[in-house]
């Protein structure tokens, strides 16, 4: 069930469903979790600055129930990192990603938990 989060002051119009489509099929593969459980949400045109710049940054996050860890996010941070620079024009010294590992009873879907639907 992984969440990327994307705030960016990059405008509306790079935003583009290909964008989004490529970032969901990105976060299923590197997790290796189906498709069906990704969520991609992109806020554009965000008043951000970085460094005291306005140049297009972004603040990204990556929350899953699971499959994070250490060398997993230098794995993950690297996809995201060329993903944005290429598709988005953000390079990767103005953007953050934060990684964050969540709890299945912390997590509802379906009318309960994750934790109540897959009893971890």
């Amino acid at each position: 069930m992984p969440i990327l989060e994307v705030h960016t002051n990059v405008a509306r119009e790079k935003v583009t469903p290909g964008v989004l489509s490529g970032l969901s099929k990105m976060v299923s593969e590197m997790l290796g979790i189906s498709e069906s459980y990704c969520m991609m949400h992109v806020l554009p045109d965000q008043l951000m600055s970085f460094g005291g710049s306005s140049e297009p940054c972004a603040s990204v996050r990556l929350s899953s129930i699971g499959r994070l860890g250490v060398e997993l996010n230098k794995t993950y941070a690297a996809k995201i990192f060329v993903f944005m620079e290429k598709h988005l024009g953000i390079s990767n010294d103005r953007m953050f990603i934060v990684f964050q590992d969540l709890n299945t009873s912390t997590v509802g879907h379906k009318g309960t938990t994750f934790h109540e639907l897959y009893g971890r």
